[in-house]
């Protein structure tokens, strides 16, 4: 559960002048309370040593794993997210993610799956201006500026094959690492795919503070008109509807199993025996 101590201790965090930094995926890890905050206040529950430099949070009904660890040998740190759900298991990996970015896919599992079919992740790429190429084992995209490229094929998995996904985000022409990458794997959720393409296809740029270096230098940075009070409170109110929306699932789910429950009989009175 978040309290009010930790939302104050992000606020004070979260004083100075803030920069628009874009193209969003080069604007740098960000605040992971971005995404943590959302988790807590939707009920997902630590269950890390809080004096280790390890995230560790679990979902309520138990079937969701995220954690948030520094990565050998980096000053960064990553992700790692896991489903395990009856009939599924999937994972997924990601490197220095801007977390705005990642709570596309966190956002996806607070909410029940859409009931209606998604497009195509390609059409949906491909209506946004990126280049998508059918290759004999799957499929890719290339972004416009061709920075980020998404991948797509399939994975041995023990003695199945599965689908995986790639997300890369390399603007430098050489040998360089990526700035970040993210991998899913063994059939996520479609709609979580959707998520994550859906908030990196955002244009709008990201907040950061004016002294966070993190952001590639490629990344063009503009004083913000962002104030530090209206980003707070916009975090806040972020927080505040995702707390109404679980609450809501709950009062819903209570609903359905004792409309679900049938009726229990009442206990039939003793016969009585002729004397």
């Amino acid at each position: 559960m978040l309290k009010r101590e930790q939302l104050d201790l992000f606020a004070a965090d979260h004083t100075g002048f803030l920069d628009d930094v874009s193209p969003r995926h080069l604007a740098g890890p960000g605040d992971a309370r971005h995404v943590t905050h959302a988790l807590a206040a939707a009920g997902w529950t630590v269950q890390s040593d809080p004096l280790a430099p390890v995230v560790d949070l679990v979902s309520p009904d138990l079937y969701y794993q995220l954690q948030h660890k520094p990565q050998p040998g980096q000053s960064r740190s990553g992700w790692s997210l896991t489903g395990s759900i009856p009939g599924e298991h999937w994972y997924a990996s990601f490197g220095p993610i801007p977390a705005e970015i990642l709570a596309g896919v966190t956002n996806g599992l607070l909410v029940p799956p859409p009931v209606t079919d998604l497009p195509e992740v390609w059409d949906v790429l491909a209506d946004a201006g990126w280049t998508h190429t059918p290759l004999t084992d799957g499929a890719e995209a290339h972004s416009p500026d061709g920075v980020v490229r998404i991948k797509q094929r399939p994975i041995q998995v023990e003695a199945d094959e599965t689908l995986a996904w790639r997300f890369e985000v390399r603007p430098d022409a050489d040998c360089r690492p990526p700035v970040w990458t993210a991998w899913i794997a063994c059939s996520p959720p479609l709609h979580l795919i959707h998520g994550l393409v859906g908030a990196l296809l955002d244009p709008s740029p990201l907040q950061r503070s004016w002294q966070e270096p993190e952001g590639h230098h490629d990344a063009r940075r503009t004083q913000s008109s962002v104030t530090p009070q209206a980003y707070v409170a916009a975090h806040r109110a972020r927080i505040d509807a995702v707390r109404a929306q679980a609450r809501a699932a709950r009062r819903q789910a209570k609903k359905v199993l004792t409309t679900a429950a049938p009726p229990v009989p009442a206990p039939s009175a003793p016969v009585r025996q002729a004397r």
